[in-house]
């Protein structure tokens, strides 16, 4: 489950990052909002496969 939290807070963040880069800077920091949302995406993936790995060890 803390897998789960983490997979889904980093999806706001990714959310966050974009809507503040639009909202409040016009897109002037695009850059930089695209280098934060790939970290947070690779964040994510290693979520996702740690829940995984979990998931296919409790099966066995």
């Amino acid at each position: 489950m803390n897998q789960l939290k983490g997979l889904y807070i980093s999806l706001i963040l990714i959310m966050f990052v974009n809507l503040a880069n639009f909202s409040f800077f016009d897109g002037d920091y695009s850059g930089i909002a695209t280098m934060l949302t790939v970290i947070l995406f690779i964040i994510a993936t290693l979520f996702y496969i740690n829940a995984s790995h979990r998931m296919k060890d409790a099966g066995q």
